[in-house]
């Protein structure tokens, strides 16, 4: 009776954000501190770190203070359960504190600091099913039981406003949402939000998860067909050199053909364009070929200067990729190179479709890499303004091939 008691008090108000005031980082830091104080255990001696970050210490000091013996250090475990569940508040919203919960589930599970509650320790454990991104097993709950939880309004609900706050998402958060709102006839079917949550860039740690985004935007199933978003997961890697690139440049070069088989605009054969030249960086799998190909049925277009506001935009946005996709100096490298100077032709929606080198470095590797880095950030400088709606050639402005 107890623990459903508990269970119906920490679930009260499932969705309601944390309304109580917390103390600042420096003060929860002393307050943690203190009640701690008078316990040798050597478990309280933390290494420090070199910088001075309150709120991480004061959380490293409590999860120490949990597994205290209370023998040794009376009231010691109590204190760091009291003010854990004091921190952390209800569980069961969106906005929850998941290092907070995680240790709230070790204590209600192991008896640390009070006696053991089951339900709490239940409740605990599915709000971080829910939302961590390293998820806790949970084998007692069954398929049926956890799939009901799941699709609950409230469950729902707190996952979206989970992700449209950027500081809360998660890995799991997006992943999850992402995947509901793709069931198609459940009253939360919705393919649009789900393709803004899955092609969230911190999903992109391996080739499965990008491999889903561009499906996603390829098949036609729930969206229709949009090649460059399809694209994007893999554009993000056009810098890679090497073997460790081969995957990534197969698909791209996949997505590639079958944009350049749907274009029929100018604007829809730069975005093919722009799709292949990243591909073909490296002129694996017969990748120039089709960039030449594109490029016949683009045809001839003029040459334009850079736009003074395009120079000053390319200048802001491209700085850091490029200086950070320049290798670094090897022993025995020229302490100078020539700038690096490509030639690229804008589409008509002011992104560079393919970038070619006009000066080099000297150094093939080096040119390479500013390729690279437009093939992968270029998407970021609107040149609108030298393109004026209209296919172009112009001259970037020069790249530093030796970076500070």
């Amino acid at each position: 009776m107890r623990a459903i008691l508990i269970l119906a008090m920490l679930g009260a108000a499932p969705a309601a954000a944390q309304d109580r005031p917390l103390s600042p980082p420096r003060t929860w830091y002393g307050e943690v501190r203190a009640a701690a104080q008078g316990c040798d255990d050597a478990a309280l001696r933390l290494p420090p770190f070199h910088n001075i970050d309150y709120d991480r210490d004061a959380r490293r000091q409590l999860a120490a203070m949990l597994g205290i013996d209370p023998a040794r250090c009376p009231g010691v475990a109590a204190a760091a359960a009291a003010m854990i569940r004091e921190r952390l508040g209800a569980p069961e919203r969106f906005d929850v504190d998941l290092d907070l919960l995680a240790f709230a589930r070790r204590g209600s599970a192991l008896g640390q600091g009070a006696s053991s509650d089951p339900a709490a320790t239940d409740l605990y454990g599915r709000m971080l099913w829910l939302f961590a991104d390293h998820p806790p097993e949970l084998p007692h709950w069954a398929a049926a039981e956890r799939e009901s939880w799941l699709t609950r309004p409230e469950a729902i609900e707190m996952l979206r406003r989970r992700n449209d706050e950027p500081r809360l998402r998660t890995r799991r958060s997006l992943e999850l949402e992402g995947e509901l709102r793709l069931r198609r006839g459940a009253p939360f079917y919705d393919p649009v939000r789900a393709g803004a949550l899955l092609e969230d860039s911190s999903l992109f740690f391996n080739l499965e998860n990008r491999l889903r985004v561009s499906r996603l935007f390829i098949e036609g199933d729930h969206l229709p067909a949009d090649y460059p978003r399809a694209a994007a997961p893999f554009l993000m890697v056009a810098s890679m050199q090497g073997e460790i690139a081969a995957d990534y440049q197969r698909e791209l070069l996949r997505i590639g053909r079958l944009a350049a088989a749907a274009a029929r605009t100018s604007a829809e054969r730069a975005a093919a364009l722009r799709i292949l030249y990243a591909a073909a960086l490296d002129g694996r799998f017969g990748s120039r070929a089709d960039v030449a190909a594109m490029r016949r049925r683009i045809g001839r277009a003029p040459d334009r200067p850079l736009a003074p506001a395009d120079t000053a935009r390319i200048a802001d946005v491209m700085a850091s990729p490029l200086r950070w996709a320049m290798p670094y100096r090897r022993d025995g490298e020229p302490l100078e190179r020539p700038p690096i100077v490509l030639r690229a032709l804008i589409g008509p929606d002011g992104r560079v479709a393919l970038a070619l080198v006009a000066r080099s470095s000297g150094s093939a590797e080096r040119d390479r890499a500013a390729l690279g880095a437009w093939a992968e950030h270029g998407g970021l400088a609107d040149l609108s303004a030298t393109a004026g709606g209209r296919l172009v050639w112009a001259e970037l402005p020069p790249i530093d091939p030796l970076p500070d």
